[in-house]
């Protein structure tokens, strides 16, 4: 099973005191809620950082996704998400069946040699990308159109 990050729709007044616990008991029931594989994210990031966002943990306004926590996009940065993910659908619906994404650089030893960086691919399944995006994009749809916000569980 791959890393995924998660996002609920969530109303303007949610409690973040016990956000943990909410998540523990709401994960697998809640209905407005989207899933993005861990390797889509990371291929993304450096457009994501492009939207303003907030984090609770430190209670100050960011751009991005905190990757190791949360983060709360504003119904009015959900348009932004929107517009964003939608471009990146247009560009994916041109991609083969099953591609691959640039992943990690990773530091490669064997016995005999110094050793090397090495750039990893990620195999995605277009198909699959395109369901994951189409969920987080109806989802900042909803939060536009509603006045609520979406909350980004992290890996």
């Amino acid at each position: 099973m791959s890393l995924e990050h998660e996002f609920f729709l969530i109303n303007n007044d949610f409690n973040m005191d016990n956000v943990y616990e909410w998540y523990r008991s709401n994960r697998y029931t809640w209905t407005q809620k989207a899933s993005i594989s861990d390797d889509m994210i990371l291929y993304l990031m450096d457009f994501l950082n492009w939207i303003p966002t907030y984090d609770p943990a430190t209670q100050q306004s960011t751009r991005g996704l905190t990757y190791y926590g949360l983060t709360i996009i504003s119904a009015t940065e959900s348009g932004k998400l929107k517009q964003l993910l939608e471009k990146w659908l247009d560009f994916i619906e041109e991609a083969p069946d099953i591609f691959s994404l640039r992943g990690e650089t990773v530091w490669k030893e064997t016995e005999h040699e110094e050793g090397y960086w090495e750039s990893t691919r990620n195999r995605v399944l277009r198909k699959t990308v395109q369901n994951e995006l189409q969920l987080l994009i109806n989802l900042a749809i909803e939060a536009y159109s509603n006045n609520k916000s979406i909350l980004h569980f992290g890996i």
